[in-house]
């Protein structure tokens, strides 16, 4: 570590460009600290620490890509640096404080109130004080740290376990396909979880009237719900709903609440194969559910390619293509790997169990877990 009379070098990381430029303005303010740069994401952030030397990393936890602090991993194995994470207190579990820990965090600050604009000039001496900490810390034993940290946080008010009313599911799985996709979609959803909590939207370019049967014949090879999409539905999780031939289906908010959404249907069926991957992909990635994932299958032609595009550019989006091998034809998949907005690509028979693994890892590291248990 830099000699005590020395400037601690200091690189923000945080997907909020105002919440960059306010950090940075708390930690300019002290003359031991020096900001030595700005970082949206993992590739800002890596890119930084191999160009100029950070003594410490104060970063959002929800970075993009960050899901199961990913992000903060390639950091500990590339650039190893210690890091003050900022994380909402409903995010902050006593799990996600372990496997924080191991990666190189040793302080926790909690993000000042809610939305998109946390208030952080509110506890700007004890952003300071947590950063330059790092001098006497001895942030690479996790035992300690792991003590430390689990002290300071039960003196913390712990957050309210507040029942969701909302009947909207919290992960939204959207799945695009066109030749060979019934088979593809059908392999799928009959090796989900019965237990999968979220909820399966399906558009196959299908003519009128076919998916109503096929919808009939999903729902024997599963024990989650399958219904034909049909106007005011609201996706529910464990519920599997397919698009209807011949339709745009979409999702609408619920008086004017972004993440609370029910099926609906678009007019704008021009130059489109209907039901079009792209319209239901963009509308579910401009909602306000919490995580939205593309799946895109085989089929012809860029359908699904505008669609990943917004999901993978929205906060907690991740994306799976189907790989050639797998595909019947390699063009939908193709055109959307090829488009750079994809996480990972597999073979159909993986498609399934990473979505079990996936949703199931998500919805245990945002929930709340007592720190005394």
């Amino acid at each position: 570590m830099k000699g005590q009379n020395s400037k601690l070098k200091v690189l923000i990381a945080d997907g909020s460009s105002h919440a960059r430029l306010v950090l940075e303005s708390i930690l300019s303010c002290s003359p031991d600290l020096e900001v030595v740069g700005l970082a949206s994401g993992q590739t800002q952030v890596l890119e930084t620490l191999r160009h100029r030397k950070a003594d410490v990393i104060l970063a959002s936890a929800d970075l993009r890509k960050n899901e199961h602090l990913l992000v903060f991993k390639q950091i500990f194995i590339e650039c190893p640096t210690p890091i003050v994470m900022l994380v909402e207190r409903e995010q902050l579990s006593l799990e996600l404080l372990k496997e924080a820990i191991d990666l190189g965090v040793y302080g926790v600050i909690l993000k000042p109130g809610s939305g998109t604009r946390p208030a952080y000039r509110t506890k700007a001496e004890e952003i300071c004080r947590k950063v330059m900490a790092v001098r006497e810390t001895e942030y690479w034993d996790p035992v300690k740290r792991l003590s430390l940290l689990g002290e300071e946080i039960q003196i913390l008010p712990q957050a309210e376990h507040k029942k969701t009313r909302n009947a909207t599911a919290d992960t939204i799985i959207v799945m695009g396909a066109s030749t060979g996709g019934t088979q593809a979609a059908e392999q799928i959803i009959r090796q989900l979880d019965p237990k999968l909590k979220a909820s399966v939207l399906v558009a196959i370019h299908l003519p009128p009237k076919f998916t109503h049967s096929y919808a009939r014949r999903l729902k024997g090879m599963t024990d989650l719900t399958v219904i034909e999409g049909r106007t005011g539905l609201i996706p529910k999780p464990g519920h599997v709903i397919i698009a209807p031939g011949g339709r745009n289906m979409v999702v609408h908010k619920v008086m004017g609440n972004a993440a609370n959404l029910k099926i609906g249907f678009s007019d704008d069926d021009t130059g489109h194969d209907l039901p079009s991957v792209d319209q239901l992909m963009m509308t579910v990635a401009e909602s306000g559910v919490k995580r939205v994932i593309g799946v895109i299958l085989t089929g012809m032609g860029k359908d699904g390619t505008a669609g990943v595009r917004a999901i993978s550019q929205r906060k907690r989006g991740h994306v799976i293509a189907q790989d050639e091998a797998s595909s019947a034809i390699f063009g939908m998949a193709k055109s959307a790997i090829e488009s750079g907005n994809t996480d990972i690509v597999l073979p159909l028979a993986e498609i399934a169990p990473y979505l079990n693994w996936y949703v199931a890892a998500e919805q245990q590291q945002v929930s709340t877990t007592d720190v005394n248990s």
